[in-house]
């Protein structure tokens, strides 16, 4: 093993920096080990040769995902590994967008860390490969834009217009699979004709589905020195061109690919045809191809595992809102329409479509201080005295002590709305008494979103209100109780409001 191959151990802990340095130096690797992370930046500053760092997450002064960040302004091909007692999503989305490529789970498992190893090795070599092609071709410029892409449409769209332009081709199209694995269906197609059939194709009978199952890019410089592959062009007048596959190496959160195996894993192909010159396309092209379905796959993977850790934030939240509503003898689906309806108000006041989701997914737990509420209180079937009326208004500061120390945007959206969805426009509501626009736009939509629906549903303190009686109150509130804007827009959009309603109605 040369010294090329140097790997940085950095945690706190000294037994696990000596098992790791025993078990790497075992297997040949050049291995230096840090104590913290202003030690590893100087190990990093004085020695350019270091391919790996592995990193524990929670170190004392500076974390591992600051080091990760850091460390990639002083070596950009470094690979860093996280090393990790417990894995959230919270830190496995972090990690990941700090740069992270990978993680271990202490206890350590030996053939796990043979195999991070040598996946961040076989990284490491494409990515020096890559950035010396990426030097000469400027595609470092797309290698940024598609790692800025937080959507898969709008990434498998880019990443062919992309490709296309960087080859100077007329034709192309992004194949991925169908639920059952068996089936292309294009993701993203340009310039192909109107009459074609744009419906799914077999993976055994096409040629995405050689290069998938063979994960080796195919450039074919003129289709008649390939006549079985002739007929699998689906009749495009093809005479050169080249597929590539979009293949991500080693374990993955969860990812759907065409082929699997313990180490590799194939998420899409990438085909392009017909260049505008009217010549065959060169190994140049299929060296640039390669490079942006490389950057193109880790960006997919990405992706897919965000929306993943923010679907199972978004199932965690509404479970725990509904147990709270459940506690209070109140159904789920009230907090699955209080969510729908601050989407619409959010969304009509004019606030941008990331706010609208994340206001939607924290406001199922506006009512979560209700766990530190007694059930005597909490389900009194009749009048509240004045001192459990108090009581019951704890359940605002409650809500908002329990997520203030959250992380996570999500989680601190949920506690300011927790803490201000019962205050009132006229600075008549609690807990602070605040007024007008000093209430957070946040708590504001909510309080409507809430309000309304409370009062259009059975309770064992009350019987539900007509929608007549509840729309008559919402006028005579405008401007007391509710921010009078948002008022006008929950005027407007009603049907839509009252739709939602339909959708999720009491059981």
């Amino acid at each position: 093993m040369s010294a090329t191959n140097r790997i940085l151990v950095v945690d706190d802990e000294i037994v696990i920096r000596e098992l790791m340095t025993g078990i790497l130096s075992d297997e040949g690797f050049v291995v230096e080990s840090a104590s913290n992370g202003s030690a590893a930046l100087q190990l990093l500053r004085e020695k350019d040769d270091f391919v790996v760092l592995f990193t524990d997450i929670m170190m004392p002064e500076m974390n591992g995902i600051e080091l990760i960040r850091e460390a990639a302004k002083i070596v950009p091909s470094l690979v860093p590994i996280v090393m990790t007692g417990y894995a959230t999503m919270e830190t496995a989305r972090e990690a990941v967008q700090a740069g992270a490529y990978d993680y271990i789970l202490k206890p350590f498992n030996l053939s796990e860390i043979k195999m991070a190893v040598s996946n961040a090795l076989e990284r490491f070599r494409i990515m020096n490969e890559n950035a010396r092609l990426l030097e000469l071709t400027g595609l470092f410029e797309i290698s940024e834009a598609i790692a800025s892409i937080r959507e898969e449409k709008k990434l498998l769209d880019f990443v062919l217009e992309a490709a296309l332009d960087r080859v100077s081709a007329r034709r192309g199209s992004l194949m991925i699979t169908d639920g059952d694995g068996k089936k292309f269906e294009i993701a993203s197609s340009i310039g192909l004709p109107t009459e074609h059939p744009l419906h799914p194709g077999d993976i055994d009978n096409s040629i995405s589905g050689i290069v998938a199952k063979d994960a080796k890019p195919l450039l074919v410089q003129n289709i008649s020195d390939h006549p079985k592959m002739a007929g699998l062009t689906l009749n495009l007048p093809v005479q050169s061109f080249i597929s590539v596959p979009l293949e991500c190496k080693g374990p993955l959160y969860g990812t759907t690919g065409i082929f699997s195996s313990s180490a590799r894993r194939v998420l899409a192909v990438l085909n392009v045809t017909e260049k505008t010159s009217g010549g065959p396309f060169t190994d140049s092209d299929l060296k640039a191809l390669s490079i942006i379905a490389n950057q193109a796959a880790a960006a997919l993977e990405n992706v897919r595992l965000i929306q993943d850790i923010e679907e199972g934030q978004r199932e965690i939240i509404f479970r725990l809102g509904e147990i709270v509503e459940t506690r209070s003898r109140e159904t789920g689906n009230h907090v699955k329409r209080v969510a729908e309806y601050t989407k619409v108000l959010a969304r009509h006041i004019g606030l941008p479509r990331p706010e609208v989701e994340m206001l939607g997914l924290a406001s199922p737990l506006h009512d979560v201080g209700k766990v530190g509420i007694l059930d005597a209180i909490l389900n009194k079937p009749g009048k509240l005295t004045d001192e459990e009326f108090e009581i019951i208004k704890t359940h605002t500061t409650v809500g908002y002590d329990m997520l203030k120390v959250a992380k996570g945007p999500v989680l601190q959206v949920a506690a300011l709305i927790a803490y201000e969805h019962h205050e009132k426009f006229n600075g008549r509501g609690y807990p602070r008494g605040l007024k007008g626009k000093d209430i957070h736009i946040y708590g504001r939509i909510t309080g409507i979103a809430d309000v309304f629906d409370a009062l259009g549903v059975k309770r064992v303190y009350k019987e539900a209100w007509g929608l007549d009686r509840i729309l008559d109150l919402f006028r005579e509130e405008r401007g007391e109780h509710f921010d009078p804007e948002l008022t006008d827009i929950f005027f407007d959009q009603l049907d839509e409001i009252l739709e939602i309603r339909d959708t999720f109605p009491e059981t």
